[in-house]
């Protein structure tokens, strides 16, 4: 019988701890506010802000500015909404010591892509889409940590950040600032 109670007892807890609801942060690079709706919430977004709704999973209407409606059914946990439609890179950075970098470089395929009329050769994507789940680490205006703690027997880690095209332009003045 405890046994019974026990399997009992680790099944609800693990349904219990399984998440019903989805994170929806919804992102504005734009100098200006943005509305839209999420069913039938109205959210403004401030100029250069992001706003985080939380709703349930499934099926819902989120209908931008233009009136454009567009119907979604969210099953992960979180996903970025872009009312804009503005193109975002995702970048890995490599944290480790240079003898582990070549390693690196070999596991991951470099990817070129052109953004903001630059070609970039790397660990890159490009985020254009209405709805993104999230797939990075840091997202806009998320400063990157410049050490992390490794776990043991790690020799490198890549975090994935994900610029705003002001962030990544300012990430470029600021580099070659310091040059």
């Amino acid at each position: 019988m405890k046994i019974i109670f026990t399997i009992l007892s680790v099944a609800i807890v693990l349904v219990s701890c399984s998440s019903n609801s989805v994170d929806l942060a919804i992102d504005n690079p734009t100098s200006s506010p943005v509305l839209l709706k999420v069913d039938s919430l109205e959210v403004e977004i401030p100029a250069e802000q992001v706003v985080w709704v939380e709703m349930g999973k499934g099926q819902h209407t989120i209908t931008l500015q233009n009136d454009s409606i567009v119907n979604f059914n969210f099953t992960a946990d979180v996903y970025m909404v872009n009312p804009t439609l503005t193109e975002y890179l995702m970048s890995g950075e490599y944290y480790g010591d240079n003898s582990t970098y070549s390693m690196y470089e070999l596991t991951n395929a470099q990817k070129t892509v052109e953004f903001l009329g630059l070609e970039l050769e790397g660990n890159y994507a490009l985020i254009t889409g209405l709805i993104n789940p999230v797939t990075w680490d840091y997202g806009p205006r998320e400063a990157l940590p410049e050490m992390i703690e490794m776990e043991e027997g790690d020799s490198y880690e890549v975090l994935q950040k994900l610029f705003s095209p002001q962030e990544f332009i300012a990430e470029i003045n600021n580099a070659r600032d310091s040059e």
